[in-house]
């Protein structure tokens, strides 16, 4: 059984210094895609859903049931996580199975963004889960996310947010966006890594972002990179070539496609044979 917290990914991902790649999907090759590359390079991963990616898989009752069904027959750790949700989204998530939250109040003021957090922080608690929230806001075009201009991470106000919240992992906003390409600040990184006291950053934004500045960002502390665009886009080439009356060939080949990118991904982070 390889149904994992993430908890536990993101402790062991600190333990070791590497990033835990966190992949949304939105359909079951997708997952399947992302699963046969974790199980080719040894590799602990999350299945992430937004609220984008739960509306195509039909809710989040039928997003938990599939993804916990695959995580339990994977050969490594597999935590279902959800991205960017509402408290309302959170407590559903509990409920329908997810192991691993994240809380998305980054577009609202500082001090309401603080207190809507507490209250994740006690659906998480209460669940025996890891808390994901995010400050400073990473912009973007991906569906399923607010998207807005990018608000760069305050290490200050970084601070202050951890030590009164105590969250499990904070996404911060350093120069990426959602569904683009962007450059990670890492002196950024290093600053918020400090300011934090070694907590786990993650890294919204990562599809487009260059080999090198990943490997720096995880050297810098970042512990956990969201990755969808790039897997999405690998699907819809793959299968954009479908012809003739049976769809399984192409759904075949899109799954290839993903496992392709996501394996890449994978070793970027340093997150092959993890597991």
């Amino acid at each position: 059984m390889s149904l994992a917290s993430g908890k536990e990914l993101l402790a062991d991902a600190e333990a070791h210094g590497y990033a835990v790649p966190g992949f949304n999907v939105s359909n079951l090759e997708l997952a399947l895609g992302v699963l046969d590359a974790a199980a080719a390079r040894r590799a602990p991963v999350l299945l992430q859903f937004n609220q984008s990616n739960l509306d195509h898989a039909g809710g989040v009752e039928v997003a938990a049931a599939f993804a916990r069904a695959l995580a339990l027959r994977a050969p490594t750790p597999v935590a279902v996580h959800l991205d960017h949700g509402s408290l309302e989204l959170l407590r559903a998530a509990v409920r329908a199975g997810f192991t691993s939250l994240m809380f998305d109040g980054s577009t609202l003021p500082f001090e309401r963004n603080l207190r809507e957090t507490l209250e994740a922080g006690k659906v998480a608690l209460e669940a025996g889960l890891a808390l994901e929230a995010e400050l400073g806001h990473v912009g973007g075009r991906e569906p399923g996310v607010v998207t807005s201009e990018a608000v760069l991470t305050d290490p200050e106000s970084a601070r202050r947010f951890v030590e009164q919240t105590r969250v499990h992992a904070l996404a911060v906003s350093v120069g990426t966006a959602h569904g683009l390409a962007g450059a990670v600040r890492l002196d950024l990184v290093e600053e918020l890594r400090a300011a934090v006291r070694g907590l786990p950053l993650v890294l919204h934004g990562g599809s487009g972002v260059t080999p090198d500045d990943l490997r720096s960002a995880v050297r810098a502390g970042i512990r956990k990179v969201n990755i969808s665009t790039e897997i999405h886009t690998a699907f819809a080439q793959a299968i954009g070539g479908a012809s003739g009356k049976d769809p399984r060939p192409a759904l075949r080949a899109a799954r290839e496609a993903v496992a392709d990118v996501a394996a890449q991904r994978i070793e970027l982070l340093g997150a092959a044979f993890r597991a």
